[in-house]
């Protein structure tokens, strides 16, 4: 069978241009035969295959990806060694060049983001992949170190993309990343005398407590602590060292450091497909997002205030590691100490209708399963509509279809920050029945901790006294009131970290379109439940 050539087209950076990438395919030939075709290219790379003794099973059955460095990059890389031949370099290091440049799965670069390939490499480290401008050509990285030159030839046995550079592994922990640059002589300083310099210090291979065998470290440059005011490592113990002893897990000084330091290998493309990582220090999480291009930590809308966060300097950052990977921070953050406050969330404001201000408090929109808002999940076959209307808070709200079986059987919502606490959550909406006989009752549960009581959106409110009400789990949200704009009280909840949380509707009974969610509220468990109260423009309206 003759190769069949195909021109895929990588994705290019404003003002580059596209560059070719030469794929092939080949059902009649493995990896290895592949390469003895073409020894024009490849036999500088069949030399170290067979110097290492890893010929043989590339030449059989199986399911791989491999970067392949062609005869000019494996020229280079002698040459850098310091060595003459091939056959003078350490074979233990030939070895860990060929495990580093090949992964147990097919992997397309239609797979690749910017970011770490999904599987580890067989030497045990991940590999990450980009875009870089090479002579005003956008061509596909691999590990900062290599351009795709030829990509996905398709062989019996897997898939070869051809390099212009050899893959080298990472052979520094992440202490050792920090401690070889001067420009983290600060936060290295305060790693070594909290302890935890040691904790990065251990190859993720030789690691035996799993669950930190990969970290990530986000790190605080000496110019980024002066600027917050630190000029010394002595001055930034003096201000969060409550001890005098920053080896003591409690310790402020010790407590600062863990916050920098996330659980698992995640490189920035991973950071911002998640709002919140969880952090060494207990309990606590950073939060994430992506503003165009920057990538921000705690970068939060709190109690009706922005508090601007830091940025992770993509340049900088996705330094790999033994046991991780380092990143960048251009700023000092550090654990917020706040306290709980009521969160007065009017779900049918985000930023998705905002930016569509045609409709934005003016026209309905129908969201579909292909365009729901980030905050939004639902499985289908149905999903919500952004409606207007004049009685309620903000004069809009969410018409959700609940139930089956041509409506969703949950939708989760995602929070505003929570701050960490004990909270009663109040489930705020318009009852609706879509027929006589209409029915939708809703069990809410918060990150998979059902709460104590069920809503339904097709039940009134009791008509009673306020505090006949409130001792039954109701309350009135509007002013002026109505029983048909209600509030649930679904019951209490410890929010044990701070940070956005997903709140589900699951129904257990009935279905319906004409499920109109207000607001939720989530009030301290000490505070007022019953005020404020809301006007239709959203002023709010305090107890008399």
């Amino acid at each position: 069978m003759k190769p069949i050539y195909i021109i895929l087209l990588v994705l290019v950076c404003a003002g580059c241009k596209k560059a070719p990438i030469i794929s092939q395919t080949s059902d009649e030939v493995t990896i290895i035969g592949y390469l003895e075709k073409d020894p024009d290219h490849f036999s500088d790379f069949i030399k170290i295959l067979r110097i290492t003794g890893d010929e043989g099973f590339l030449g059989v059955y199986g399911s791989y990806t491999i970067f392949v460095p062609d005869n000019a990059a494996v020229a280079s890389f002698v040459k850098n060694t310091g060595h003459a031949t091939l056959e003078s370099i350490d074979v233990q290091q030939l070895k860990d060049v060929v495990k580093f440049c090949i992964l147990q799965d097919t992997i397309n670069t239609t797979a690749f983001s910017d970011g770490k390939l999904s599987r580890l490499t067989m030497y045990g480290q991940y590999l990450i992949t980009g875009a870089n401008n090479v002579g005003g050509e956008t061509r596909i990285t691999v590990n900062r170190q290599a351009n795709i030159l030829q990509a996905n030839i398709r062989v019996s046995n897997g898939i070869i993309h051809v390099v212009d550079n050899v893959l080298t592994p990472a052979t520094q922990t992440l202490a050792g990343l920090l401690a070889g640059n001067p420009k983290y002589s600060i936060f290295t300083q305060a790693l070594r005398e909290t302890g935890l310099f040691d904790t990065l210090n251990i190859p993720a291979s030789a690691n035996t407590d799993s669950t930190r065998s990969w970290l990530t470290v986000l790190a605080e440059s000496d110019s980024a602590i002066n600027a917050a005011g630190f000029s010394s490592y002595a001055a930034l113990k003096a201000r969060y060292s409550h001890s005098g002893n920053p080896k003591q897990t409690d310790d402020s000084l010790h407590l600062y450091v863990n916050y920098h330091i996330l659980y698992g290998v995640k490189y920035l493309a991973d950071i911002v497909m998640s709002t919140s990582h969880t952090t060494l220090a207990p309990l606590e999480v950073v939060t994430a997002k992506l503003s165009g291009q920057k990538v921000l930590i705690n970068d939060d809308d709190f109690n009706g205030v922005h508090e601007t966060g830091v940025e992770l300097e993509r340049s900088s950052s996705d330094n790999s590691a033994t046991n991780g990977v380092l990143h960048h921070s251009l700023g000092h953050f550090a654990v917020k100490i706040r306290n709980p406050v009521p969160v007065y969330w009017d779900v049918a404001d985000f930023p998705e209708i905002r930016n569509l201000p045609a409709y934005f408090r003016k026209q309905n929109y129908g969201f579909t399963l292909t365009n729901m808002p980030s905050g939004f999940s639902v499985p289908g076959p149905s999903a919500m509509t952004y409606t207007v209307g004049s009685t309620y808070v903000n004069g809009d709200y969410l018409m959700i279809p609940l139930g089956g079986p041509g409506r969703s059987a949950y939708i989760d919502l995602k929070t505003p920050l929570l701050v960490k606490g004990k909270y009663k959550v109040w489930i705020c909406y318009r009852v609706q029945k879509q027929s006589n006989s209409s029915n939708n009752l809703n069990q809410i549960s918060i990150d998979g901790e059902v709460m104590q009581r069920t809503m339904n959106f097709t039940t009134a409110m009791p008509a009673t006294t306020e505090g006949e009400m409130e001792a039954q789990g109701w309350k009135w949200y509007t002013d002026p009131v109505s029983n048909n704009w209600g509030a649930r009280l679904v019951g209490t909840i410890e929010i044990k970290t701070t940070e956005r949380h997903t709140l589900r509707f699951t129904t257990l009974q009935g279905t319906q379109n004409n499920n109109n969610l207000d607001m939720i509220h989530f009030i301290p468990q000490d505070m007022d439940q019953l005020y404020p109260r809301f006007k239709s423009d959203g002023t709010q309206v305090p107890r008399p």
